[in-house]
């Protein structure tokens, strides 16, 4: 007798909808029915798990536990977050096993089955919607010694599913020990398919949407079986169904069925539609232990409308208000998702949506819901993906990168759509937070369901502020600009960065993180500490994100120096150097100050606010790019009649472009062995701060003009990028009484390069 077939089922531990959930259900159902036609070992192995076991070697897994390998290896390309990884495994197998039939099935492959099998791919076969039959008929073609091979095979979905055995979640027995300890939740299914035809949906990619349920008592059988096997006590359970409970008799038998039951799980968690819910079922929802979640999508009825929500949508938003008291009654815990930036969004459809959801969510009586909110992501093989061009020329959508997939960046990339010709991203990001923030923030105040899950709830609504945090919205934005670099769309960028108010709030908010240390340093020996809190204040608040490249808008919130070019010779210093070098000059309204080695100009902008409309900055910069570039930011900024900025050698006090008789102070934004012997003809009791000494041992100096002579105060430990010109006269004579004694460290929070 011939040995059977080996099939490895691979799960990629994906980051799309199934993340954090147990128990792979839909690879058990699959390798459960395929053994039974065939006779096939069979062995799922999830990555997610695997990670918690330890280090992964993709090689050994290959090999199986008998390192002989697989003849079927097939991976689960679910989501479109997956293709990638996905795309990788395969070309690893296919170079360690040249014979095994390598198969992609999942959301992903359904919707672009040219993306797996094309002439040089490392896949054979891409299975398109649901897999059972195919992965029977896979076996048989490598047991009857003709493997498939080249083939995209359609859809052909499973009219009965009773007519598959009952899971066997012993294929799950690796991974059974750690379960709880990695895994937020257990999922299974009872039915599929989805016949509606939501716009952004991939659900449609499987080609078959007819809702087809388990029969009441195999559903109950199969979350019986699950609970035998995995102890559901501490588990809340993740009900995967594209739709749950469609058909009103079903859905009402069963949860009845569930009920007596009384299987004891935190809770049942299932996604339903607003329209399919009355008040009676409110109730079997109680008594079976279940929370709801709806895709709203909208609060604007005209916009759920270009979404494609079905029904008489003014009647759809009135439903869930009522939804919504009837769970308050019930003790229903539910959640809401809404979609911002659909294509077709505009700002007035954005700010009606949040109108109504700061009625729906934060009501006086208040709500056992809460709210998730999504950017719009374009998935492949969903009537917008399929409909681009439509999309385009009716709303003005714009889609930058719609084959997301195929690069690195997926998570900004995928969500990277002007919504249409009145919404741009960055505006639909800014109304985001400006309408949807507040909400979310609001609600767990108002959250008054009590019962059973409490926590796993409150968590979901404390997730979702984070999700508007600042440092959330600035790993996007720091993604949006990165992009604008990367193609070489700097001029569209800029003009965008100017105008993006969401930006200037968001970053000086992760700047205000790090107050209480910039004031710390600055407030150090020799400065006067009662006009620190004003300078701090103003380095803070100048937008330091306008005065680095595109792509380094992400490191501008942090008090650390953001490199301005490849060499590294030139960086927007470190915010607290700023502060310190600012605090020992003693910057005041009126002062005229010379900024030597500015860079872009960001300490030169910082300087014009502490010098005030009276005062004046001259700023030298030795690279004219550099030097160009931050006189166009300071005109954006409007300075432009405090600040002149001007390319030159700032050694060269010629090239300061200010008469050398009023000048009375001096900052320095890189290192000198000393101050050259010419700047002893400045006016008397001149004062300069600058970093001197040899490139392995600096201290900030404060260096005051006596009769003729520099009186050096040496008082921080620090490391600045040198001169960049030749010093002439770089011995100058220094006299003894000149040089540092003592070089007080700081250690703990050293000053960074500029």
């Amino acid at each position: 007798m011939a040995a059977p077939v080996r099939v490895l089922l691979l799960w990629p531990g994906t980051d799309g909808a199934a993340a954090g959930n147990f128990g792979v259900p839909q690879l058990v159902l699959l390798a459960t029915y395929a053994r039974e036609k065939t006779g096939a070992q069979i062995v799922i192995r999830d990555l997610e798990c695997e990670r918690a076991l330890g280090a992964i070697s993709l090689p050994n897994l290959l090999a199986g536990d008998d390192g002989r390998g697989y003849d079927v290896i097939a991976l689960g390309v679910y989501s479109s977050f997956d293709y990638l990884k996905c795309h990788a495994m395969a070309e690893v197998a296919r170079s360690l096993y040249p014979e095994a039939v390598i198969v992609a099935g999942g959301y992903h492959a359904s919707a672009r089955p040219d993306d797996i099998v094309y002439d040089g791919s490392p896949y054979d076969l891409c299975i398109v919607g649901e897999g059972e039959k195919h992965l029977v008929a896979i076996i048989e073609s490598v047991a009857g010694g003709a493997p498939l091979r080249a083939k995209i095979l359609d859809s052909d979905a499973m009219e009965a599913l009773d007519d598959m055995p009952p899971s066997d979640w012993t294929y799950l027995d690796r991974y059974k020990h750690i379960a709880r300890k990695i895994n937020s939740q257990a999922q299974v299914y009872f039915s599929r398919g989805c016949p509606f035809d939501c716009a952004f949906c991939m659900e449609r990619a499987k080609r078959e949407v007819s809702w087809r349920a388990l029969s009441v008592e195999r559903a109950v059988l199969e979350i019986k079986s699950l609970h035998e096997y995995l102890d559901l006590r501490t588990w809340t359970v993740y009900v995967a169904d594209a739709l749950f409970g469609m058909k009103v008799s079903w859905r009402r038998q069963f949860l009845e069925a569930l009920a007596r039951e009384n299987i004891p799980v935190e809770k049942f968690w299932l996604l339903i539609r607003v329209d399919l819910i009355e008040a009676e079922d409110l109730r079997l929802f109680r008594d079976a232990n279940c929370g709801l979640g709806f895709g709203l999508e909208s609060g604007d009825p005209a916009h759920l409308a270009t979404i494609r929500k079905a029904g008489r949508l003014d009647e759809y938003l009135d439903r869930m208000r009522a939804i919504s008291q009837w769970a308050r009654k019930e003790q229903v815990p539910w959640g809401a998702n809404v979609i911002v930036g659909h294509p077709g969004e505009t700002p007035g459809s954005l700010e009606r949506s949040a109108a109504y959801l700061r009625e729906l969510f934060l009501d006086p009586q208040g709500v056992t819901g809460f709210l998730s909110v999504d950017p719009f992501r374009l998935y492949p093989g969903s009537p917008i993906d399929s409909e681009r061009g439509v999309w385009e020329g009716r709303h003005g959508c714009k889609f930058y990168r719609s084959n997301w997939w195929h690069d690195g960046d997926q998570e900004f990339l995928a969500e990277w759509v002007d919504p249409s010709r009145e919404l741009t991203y960055l505006e639909r990001a800014r109304l985001q937070h400006e309408h949807f923030g507040p909400i979310l923030a609001a609600i767990e105040q108002n959250f008054i369901y009590q019962g059973k899950a409490r926590d796993y709830f409150v968590r979901a609504i404390r997730d979702q502020v984070r999700q508007d945090s600042p440092h959330t919205r600035l790993h996007y934005l720091d993604r949006y600009y990165a992009w604008h670099r990367y193609l070489g769309r700097h001029t569209r960028g800029e003009s965008d960065r100017a105008q993006d108010l969401l930006l200037r709030e968001t970053a000086r908010t992760l700047r205000e993180e790090h107050h209480a240390k910039i004031l710390a340093f600055a407030q150090g020996e020799g400065a006067d500490e009662a006009a620190c809190e004003r300078i701090v204040r103003e380095v803070i608040a100048a937008p330091r994100e306008r005065f680095v490249p595109l792509d380094r808008v992400r490191e501008s919130v942090r008090d650390e120096p953001v490199a301005l070019d490849a060499s590294g010779e030139s960086t927007v210093s470190a915010l607290h150097a700023y502060a310190r070098s600012f605090a020992l000059l003693d910057v005041r309204e009126g002062d005229r100050i010379v900024d030597l080695g500015a860079g872009t100009g960001f300490g030169s902008y910082v300087l014009s606010q502490l010098v005030g409309p009276t005062g004046s900055v001259f700023a030298v910069e030795v690279d004219p790019a550099l030097a160009a570039r931050g006189q166009s930011v300071l005109s954006s900024l409007g300075v432009q009649d405090r600040v002149s900025m001007r390319a030159g050698d700032a050694t060269d006090m010629t090239q300061w472009g200010v008469p050398l008789d009023t000048v009375r102070k001096v900052t320095l934004g890189f290192a000198l062995p000393a101050l050259p012997d010419a700047w002893r003809a400045l006016p008397e009791g001149c004062v300069v701060i600058a970093p001197l000494g040899d490139p392995s041992k600096q201290a900030l100096t404060r260096c005051t003009l006596r009769e003729g002579q520099w009186h050096l105060e040496p008082l921080d430990a620090v490391r600045y990028v040198r001169c960049r010109h030749e010093v002439a006269d770089a011995s100058h004579n220094t006299s003894a009484s000149e040089k540092p004694a003592v070089l007080r460290e700081r250690k703990h929070l050293p000053l960074a390069p500029e």
